[in-house]
């Protein structure tokens, strides 16, 4: 047996391994990860929310939603209950979020977004939306067209259909 030949069994239990169908999309995913967040930081200090982060996407979702219970909303944005916890209680110090009874279960909660949350959240989105329309409107007219041609990719790729 030549030195590079394995015996049967040994060759057997060496597992091939798969390639990965994702493989020719890295270089795609990194460009794209790297212009969400340019874009991203570009947006936020162009356009400041009064808020942190979390607490504007946890208000966002109350109000596009409509209420809906704490560990629900957890869920949705992806923390622990102490994380929200904590997240829900700044929206309700600032005015921004109450918690109501849940109608349908005495024992649990409904996370509300008050007057002043829902302006907040259409206020934000409107600034941060004026940027992003400055922004494109020093576009290009093809550079434009691409970005409109690239939505509903971009829509999927977040899950958004």
């Amino acid at each position: 047996m030549a030195v590079s030949e394995k015996p049967a069994a040994a060759a057997a239990a060496d597992p091939v391994p798969a390639a990965d169908p994702t493989a020719p999309y890295a270089a795609d995913a990194a460009g794209l990860f790297v212009a969400m967040a340019r874009l991203n930081r570009l947006v936020r200090r162009k356009a400041p929310a009064q808020l942190g982060h979390s607490a504007v996407a946890v208000l966002a979702t109350v109000v596009w939603s409509g209420p809906l219970r704490p560990s629900d909303l957890a869920a949705r944005e992806g923390v622990s209950a102490p994380t929200m916890t904590r997240v829900l209680s700044g929206l309700e110090a600032g005015g921004y979020a109450v918690r109501e009874p849940d109608p349908a279960d005495g024992r649990a909660s409904l996370v509300r977004a008050t007057a002043e949350g829902a302006a907040l959240v259409q206020g934000n989105r409107s600034a941060r939306s004026r940027v992003l329309q400055e922004r494109i409107a020093a576009l290009s007219d093809e550079q434009r067209a691409a970005l409109r041609a690239a939505l509903p990719a971009l829509q999927a790729l977040s899950g958004d259909d």
